[in-house]
Parts: C-alpha cells; sequence; structure tokens
C-alpha cells in the first residue's frame, strides 16, 4: 500500500514541478487558436497541460512552439513512461 501512495504522491509533484517549469518557459508554448496570448496563460492553464501529459492523454489547448517547450514535454512524458513501467514490473513480483 505505501508503494501505491509513494506513485500517486510522485505523480502528483512531478505535475506540479513540470507546470512551474513550463510557466517559466511560457514563451516557449502557444494557445490553440490565437496567435499572441502568452500573458492569458496562468498556473492553472500549465497545470491541466501538465496533468495531460502526465496521464498519457497530451490533448491540450497549449502546445510548444521551440526546441525547449518541446524537449521538456518529452522530458516529462518519459519520467511517466518509466515510472509506469518501473510501477507494473513492482506489483507483478
Amino acid at each position: 500500500m505505501k508503494i501505491v501512495v509513494r506513485t500517486v504522491c510522485f505523480h502528483f509533484l512531478c505535475i506540479l514541478i513540470f507546470a512551474v517549469v513550463y510557466l517559466r518557459l511560457k514563451d516557449n508554448f502557444m494557445n490553440k487558436g490565437k496567435t499572441d496570448n502568452r500573458e492569458e496563460l496562468g498556473l492553472i492553464d500549465y497545470i491541466l497541460l501538465s496533468t495531460t501529459i502526465q496521464a498519457g492523454v497530451g490533448i491540450s489547448d497549449i502546445y510548444p512552439i521551440s526546441f525547449y517547450g518541446k524537449i521538456t514535454m518529452v522530458i516529462q512524458q518519459l519520467i511517466m513512461i518509466c515510472t509506469h513501467v518501473f510501477t507494473i514490473y513492482i506489483f507483478n513480483v
């Protein structure tokens, strides 16, 4: 049971950390349908982006427009995949 709680806490922590990273890199992201709205995007928008990536859905109104935005999203996706593979391995042992 402890491993489940740790895994859930780890995912929540990743969501919050990456949301803050995305907020700091907000010039590297764009909102669909609008040309210049970087100032309108707030922390909640980046929490939504981070949650969809962490959940494996990957669908959001915000998308990366530069190398740094793309590589940050790839890093979060790799962390998510590695965590899921590790968790599945632990539960099947």
